[in-house]
């Protein structure tokens, strides 16, 4: 009814019946876009201004053309019907060809509302400068960057520094240091571990009870919808319905169906090996010094971009954060008690953590919430 979005062209056989089919050259383009922001190599302006520098300027690459894309679920195939009078509004499915996925489309909405973790886009280090992108200058809160200088006796020297001329300059070594040295401190002991798989599990089957009994309350009301259906269908076949009270019938059937399917693939299946994953994980974390002082660049930065979702500051001494993975903090936390720390221990990545609040280990152990990664 009007020109295509980004994406697609208007298109007219010769039966005159118009459509929308996916433009040759803005259609990978914007697929790319959307394929980027799952895989979190860049951020969204980034993936913005590198989209336009493929594009070379042509094609209607604004930015404002751009944000509505990523926003739009017509490139997963569903057309949004607004509401109107007192009837809401409601997704449908459309003709058109979609462009990715529905679950792409979903996860892409989730990380822009921030609803699931993203980590750090990747910047290049090199094995001296691992906290190089991670940074941000304590005086005038850029991100730190990091080179080598050359010394008097041919020797090259690593250093974290800003961009701005507030002069900010720390021996990358020291810093290096600082990090693995603090690091250790938030590595559970064996204890804690197993306390925390048990937790863990016990946890887990109690929610994966309501969970399948969710699943099976929906298949049961997806079922009890599809029989009034298809009983309307029969009789608006044989004349005994009015086309309008079926048409009426059946949208509001498709809505509500479309709405419990969603939600039954949001449910996760139960594994059978759940156990063994999290036992898998915790050990992980368990070692995380050693994974992280024996690691190559690229598993130094997986690690402190998953622990550290916010940039870390580096006063010359010690760094610090304002926020710490939720399931870190909590397993510092009861690593401490253990160990028995006294209260004037400074163990500054979690001085500024907004995430820390004093959690007694019985009281809360059956709460535990785990957040990883696939790694």
């Amino acid at each position: 009814m009007g020109t295509a979005p980004l994406g697609y062209i208007n298109k007219m056989p010769e039966a005159k019946k118009k459509f929308i089919a996916p433009h040759e050259f803005e259609a990978p383009v914007l697929k790319w876009a959307f394929e980027q922001i799952i895989a979190n190599n860049f951020n969204t302006e980034q993936i913005w201004k590198i989209v336009r520098q493929k594009t070379d300027g042509k094609g209607r690459f604004s930015k404002n053309n751009f944000w509505v894309a990523l926003r739009n679920p017509l490139y997963c195939g569903k057309i949004f019907i607004p509401p109107y009078k007192e009837e809401p509004g409601y997704l449908v499915t459309g003709q058109h060809e979609s462009l990715i996925s529905e679950k792409m489309f979903y996860d892409v909405q989730d990380i822009l509302d921030g609803r699931r973790r993203v980590i750090k886009p990747k910047i290049v280090s090199t094995e001296n400068l691992p906290l190089r992108g991670f940074l941000k200058c304590p005086k005038c809160e850029r991100m730190l960057t990091g080179s080598a200088s050359k010394g008097k006796m041919g020797i090259y020297y690593n250093y974290y520094h800003c961009t701005s001329s507030c002069g900010t300059r720390f021996k990358a070594e020291d810093s290096n240091k600082a990090f693995l040295k603090q690091l250790q401190y938030l590595s559970p002991k064996e204890g804690v571990v197993d306390i925390f798989i048990e937790a863990f599990i016990r946890d887990f089957n109690n929610k994966t009870k309501a969970q399948n009994s969710e699943r099976a309350s929906i298949i049961d009301e997806i079922d009890s919808m599809n029989k009034p259906y298809q009983n309307a269908l029969i009789k608006n076949a044989d004349g005994e319905t009015a086309d309008d009270d079926f048409q009426e019938l059946k949208k509001m059937t498709k809505s509500r169906i479309e709405q419990l399917e969603k939600r039954l693939n949001d449910l996760a299946i139960v594994g059978t090996e759940i156990k063994d994953l999290v036992a898998y994980a915790l050990k992980k974390v368990a070692n995380i010094d050693r994974r992280y002082e024996n690691g190559d660049i690229e598993e130094k930065r997986a690690i402190v971009s998953s622990m550290f979702p916010e940039f870390l500051v580096f006063d010359g001494t010690q760094h610090r954060t304002s926020k710490i993975n939720s399931a870190i903090t909590l397993i510092y936390q009861n690593n401490n008690k253990l160990l028995d720390k006294n209260k004037g221990t400074n163990l500054s990545f979690l001085d500024l953590s907004l995430q820390v609040i004093p959690l007694g280990l019985e009281p809360r152990a059956h709460t535990l919430k785990v957040y990883c990664s696939t790694n």
